[in-house]
C-alpha cells in the first residue's frame, strides 16, 4: 500500500510552507463533516449492536469515539478562530505531524470496532461493520486526500483492524474478503497520491498565475498612474466595469469605485446632467468635461465615449479620461487672481463693483435687503511705519480673516487698496449695523506679529441700498461720506449715511471753490499768539496762524477750512503763501521775536519748500533762526525717512525746527531718537488737566525733564488759568502760550504790543483782552 502513494511531488522549497498552510486549511474546511460522520456512526453502531454480547465493547468503543471527536472539534473551533483573526500564510512540518498524530488516534480507535466484534456478530451485524469501516475510509481518503500522511495512516489503521476481525477466523470467505480489502484500500491510497499530485499541481499553478497577475497589474497600474489618461467601461446598466479606481482617488471617496452608476463618480451639477441625458441616449461625446467626487479638492475629468453594441444590442460604453485638473486650476488660478487681492484674497474692486452692479439689478425688496459698509483701520500707519511694512501685512491679512468670519454667508469682503476694506452684505436676514459693530469688534483684538503685540480699530461708513438706486458711482462716494463721518468722530464709530452728508458734500465742494478763489483774493490773512518766559515774563516769539474770513459766511474754522485744503491738495500753495507772509511780518516786528509757523505732512512733500524758505527769507532779510518750523507727530508717521531728509535741509538752512502737541502721539518719545528738535511744545490737553489729575503733572513734568537733558526747549500750550501758570513754571517748562497772556491778534496789534511797553502782566481768561491793555516787554 505505501508504494501505491509513492507518487513525486516537487514543491519549490519557497512554497513549501504556503502548501502546507492550504494543506491544513481544507482539511480544517471539513472538520466540521468529520465529526459529524463519526458521530452519526458511531451512534449507528451502538444502537445495532446494543443488545449484543459485545455491548460493553461498543459502549466504551462510542464514549472513546465521542470524547475523541468533542476534543477534536474543541480544537478545530479555537484554532478556525485564531486563523480567522489573522490568517495563516504558511505551516511548518510539524503541524502536518500533529495533524498527522490526531488522524492516527481516530483511525485507531474505529479499527477497533472491527478487530474486536467482527468475529463474534452476526452475519447482518458483519455487514454492517464492513459497510461502515469501508465507508469510513472512503470518507477518509476522501476528505484526507490534501494530507496523504494522514490518510495513509488513517486507511492503514482501519485496514489492519479489518485484518484482525477477519483473520480472527480464516474461513475462505473471510480470506477473500481480506484480499479485496487489500485491493481496495490500494486503491485508495493511490487516489490519495494522485489527487494529492493534482492539488499541489493546481496550487502552485494559481500561486504562479496570480503572482503574474499581481506583476502586469502593478506595471498598469504604474502606466495608468503615471498617465492623464485611463480607459473606462461600463455594462449596459451604466454600471462602471474597467477604470473606476481612476475616478475616485481619495480615500473617502473610495467606496464609490464599486457603484452601480457610473454618473455617481461625478459632482450632481449641470456638466454630469448634461452627460447623463447623453448616456440615456445612447449617444457619443468628447471631451466632456465633468467634476468628480471627491472631498480634498475637485479634479476635473475630460470623458470621451462611445456606446457598444452586441450583436445589435446596446451593450454598455467604452472610452477615455484625461485628468485635466492641472490646467483648469491654471486657468481657475489666473480667474482668482484677476479678481481677488494677492495680499489677502479677499474680492478687488473690479469684483466689489461687479457684485454692486448686480445688488443694483435685484427686485426693490432684494435689494432693500442689502447694504454698503466701507471700513478703514485707524492707526495702521503707525503700525506699518513703528514694525515695518511686513508686519502691516501681517495685520492687513489678519484683519481679513477677521471682517471674512463675522461676515461668512452674508455676503462680499472686498479690499478697496491700502488700509481700506468693503463689505457688500447682499442676502437677506442680516443687520448690517450689528455686522458693523461685531467687525469693529473683531479688530479692536490684539494682533500677535513677531512677538510684539499691535493694537488697531476701524471707523466704517454704512450705506444701506434703496429702492430707487441705480448708479453705482453714487452709492460708493455716499459710503466714503459715512466713512469720513466715522472717522471725524474718532475711532471705533459706524456711521450711517444720511442726506445730510450730501449736502454737506455739497457745500464742501462750493467751500473747496470758494478758497481756490480766497487764495488768489485777499479773504486768507494771517493772526498772531505771543508766547512769554514763564520766570521772566519777556516775550519769546508768536506763532502764525492762517484765517479765513469769507465774504458770505464769514469766519471759517480754521479746523474746517484747513482740513479741506489739505484734501483737495490746496495746503501745498497756501502754505507757501503763509511762508512768504509770515516771514514778510517778521521783518517788521522786533528782531528778538521769533516766529513759528506751522507746516503739514503734504508741504515736507513738496520739491520746492526749501527753495520757498530761502526765498522768502532773502526777500525779506529775516535771519533764519528767527523762523521756527512747527510739525505736528503725523509728519513723521508718513514717509519717516524722506521727511527726516527733508527736515534736515530746514535745519541747515539755520531754521528751527519744533514738534507741535507733543505728547498725543502713540510713539511720540520714539521721535525724539529721530530728530534733534529744538523745542516742544506740550498738547492743551495735558494743560488743562494740570492740578487735577495726578497722571498729567506727571507726563508733563517727565516731557520738561526729557526736554531738559535732550537740550530742547519746552512751550506749554493752552495756558488760561494763573494756577496752571504756577504750575507749569515749578516744573520748570520754558515758555507758555495761551488765552491768559493773549488772544490771536493781527500783525498792527501784535507790532504795536511788542513795541508797547516793557513788561507783561497776565490776564484772566475770562476778561476782555485788547491788544493795547497788555502790558508785556520785548526781549533785548
Amino acid at each position: 500500500m505505501a508504494g501505491a502513494a509513492r507518487i513525486a511531488v516537487d514543491i519549490p522549497a519557497e512554497s513549501a510552507g504556503w502548501v502546507r498552510a492550504q494543506q491544513l486549511a481544507v482539511f480544517q474546511h471539513f472538520a466540521p463533516l468529520i465529526v459529524l460522520a463519526n458521530l452519526l456512526n458511531a451512534g449507528l453502531m451502538l444502537g445495532l449492536m446494543f443488545g449484543t454480547e459485545a455491548r460493553t465493547i461498543v459502549v466504551g468503543w462510542a464514549v472513546a469515539i465521542t470524547g475523541l471527536m468533542l476534543v477534536f472539534a474543541a480544537r478545530s473551533a479555537r484554532s478556525a478562530r485564531r486563523h480567522k483573526r489573522a490568517p495563516v500564510q504558511t505551516r511548518s512540518q510539524r503541524s502536518i505531524g500533529a495533524n498527522t498524530r490526531d488522524t492516527a488516534l481516530m483511525g485507531m480507535v474505529w479499527a477497533l470496532l472491527p478487530a474486536l466484534c467482527f468475529s463474534s456478530a452476526t452475519p447482518q451485524n458483519q455487514m454492517v461493520i464492513a459497510v461502515v469501516a469501508v465507508g469510513m475510509m472512503c470518507g477518509g481518503a476522501f476528505i484526507m486526500s490534501t494530507v496523504p500522511r494522514a490518510a495513509t495512516v488513517f486507511i492503514g489503521l482501519l485496514a489492519l483492524g479489518g485484518y484482525v476481525g477477519l483473520l480472527r477466523e480464516p474461513t475462505p470467505l473471510n480470506l477473500f474478503v481480506s484480499g479485496m480489502l487489500t485491493v481496495y484500500a490500494s486503491t485508495l491510497l493511490y487516489g490519495v497520491a494522485r489527487v494529492y499530485k493534482e492539488f499541489v499541481g493546481r496550487l502552485l499553478g494559481e500561486r504562479l498565475a496570480r503572482e503574474q497577475a499581481d506583476l502586469i497589474g502593478m506595471l498598469l497600474r504604474d502606466f495608468e498612474e503615471a498617465a492623464s489618461d485611463w480607459l473606462w467601461t461600463t455594462d449596459a446598466t451604466g454600471r462602471p466595469t474597467g477604470g473606476g479606481a481612476r475616478f475616485v482617488c481619495d480615500s473617502a471617496a473610495a467606496g464609490h469605485e464599486t457603484t452601480d452608476d457610473f454618473l455617481t463618480f461625478f459632482e450632481p451639477d449641470s456638466q454630469s446632467r448634461e452627460l447623463g441625458e447623453l448616456m440615456q441616449r445612447d449617444g457619443s461625446f468628447s471631451n466632456h468635461v465633468v467634476r468628480t467626487r471627491v472631498e480634498n479638492g475637485a479634479r476635473w475629468i475630460a470623458l470621451t465615449g462611445k456606446p457598444v453594441r452586441q450583436n445589435g444590442v446596446f451593450a454598455g460604453y467604452k472610452g477615455v479620461a484625461s485628468d485635466i485638473t492641472g490646467e483648469r486650476e491654471s486657468v481657475d488660478r489666473i480667474a482668482h487672481l484677476a479678481a481677488h487681492d494677492s495680499l489677502t484674497g479677499l474680492a478687488n474692486r473690479s469684483t466689489l463693483r461687479a457684485v454692486l452692479g448686480e445688488v443694483l439689478g435685484h427686485p426693490p425688496a432684494r435689494k432693500q435687503a442689502s447694504s454698503l459698509l466701507l471700513i478703514d483701520l485707524d492707526r495702521f500707519k503707525i503700525i506699518n511705519d513703528t514694525l515695518g511694512h511686513a508686519a502691516g501685512d501681517a495685520v492687513l491679512v489678519e484683519a481679513a480673516q477677521r471682517i471674512r468670519a463675522v461676515i461668512r454667508s452674508a455676503g462680499l469682503v472686498a479690499r478697496m487698496g491700502g488700509d481700506e476694506f468693503a463689505v457688500v452684505i447682499n442676502q437677506p436676514g442680516h443687520n448690517a449695523e450689528l455686522l458693523a459693530r461685531q467687525i469693529i469688534d473683531a479688530i479692536e483684538q490684539p494682533y500677535l506679529i513677531d512677538g510684539s503685540v499691535a493694537k488697531c480699530s476701524a471707523s466704517i461708513g454704512l450705506r444701506p441700498v434703496c429702492e430707487h438706486d441705480d448708479d453705482m458711482e453714487v452709492l460708493l462716494r455716499q459710503g466714503d461720506l459715512a466713512l469720513y463721518r466715522a472717522k471725524a468722530q474718532g475711532r471705533g464709530h459706524v456711521v450711517e449715511f444720511d442726506w445730510t452728508m450730501d449736502l454737506e458734500a455739497q457745500e464742501l465742494m462750493l467751500l473747496e471753490h470758494d478758497l481756490r478763489s480766497a487764495i488768489a483774493g485777499e479773504e486768507l490773512h494771517l493772526v498772531y499768539q505771543p508766547l512769554a518766559g514763564t520766570s521772566t515774563g519777556i516775550i519769546a516769539g508768536c506763532e502764525a496762524l492762517l484765517r479765513w474770513e469769507h465774504p458770505r459766511l464769514g469766519n471759517i474754522a480754521p479746523d474746517r477750512f484747513i482740513d479741506l485744503a489739505e484734501r483737495s491738495g490746496l495746503i501745498v500753495p497756501i502754505g507757501e503763501w503763509v511762508i512768504r507772509s509770515a516771514i514778510a511780518a517778521a521783518a517788521k516786528i522786533d528782531p528778538g521775536i521769533r516766529v513759528a509757523i506751522n507746516v503739514s505732512p503734504m508741504q515736507l512733500r513738496s520739491p520746492n519748500l526749501c527753495a520757498v524758505f530761502v526765498n522768502a527769507l532773502a526777500a525779506s532779510g529775516v535771519a533764519a533762526e528767527r523762523i521756527e518750523v512747527e510739525i505736528t507727530e503725523s509728519v513723521l508717521l508718513a514717509d519717516t525717512e524722506a521727511n527726516l531728509a527733508v527736515l534736515q535741509k530746514l535745519r541747515a538752512l539755520g531754521l528751527r525746527i519744533s514738534m507741535d502737541d507733543f505728547g498725543t502721539g502713540y510713539s511720540s518719545f520714539s521721535y525724539l531718537r529721530k530728530f534733534d528738535f529744538d523745542k516742544l511744545k506740550i498738547d492743551k490737553s495735558f494743560i488743562d488737566c494740570l492740578g487735577q489729575e495726578d497722571s498729567s503733572d506727571a507726563i508733563v513734568g517727565a516731557i520738561i525733564a526729557l526736554a531738559r537733558v535732550l537740550g530742547m526747549r519746552t512751550v506749554a500750550e493752552g495756558v488760561e488759568t494763573s494756577a496752571q501758570l504756577d504750575l507749569i513754571r515749578q516744573l520748570g517748562c520754558d515758555e507758555a502760550q495761551g488765552y491768559l497772556f493773549s488772544r490771536p491778534i493781527d500783525l498792527e496789534a501784535l507790532v504795536a504790543l511788542v513795541g508797547s511797553a516793557p513788561a507783561m502782566q497776565a490776564i484772566d481768561r475770562d476778561a476782555v483782552i485788547a491788544p493795547d491793555a497788555i502790558q508785556m516787554r520785548t526781549a533785548s
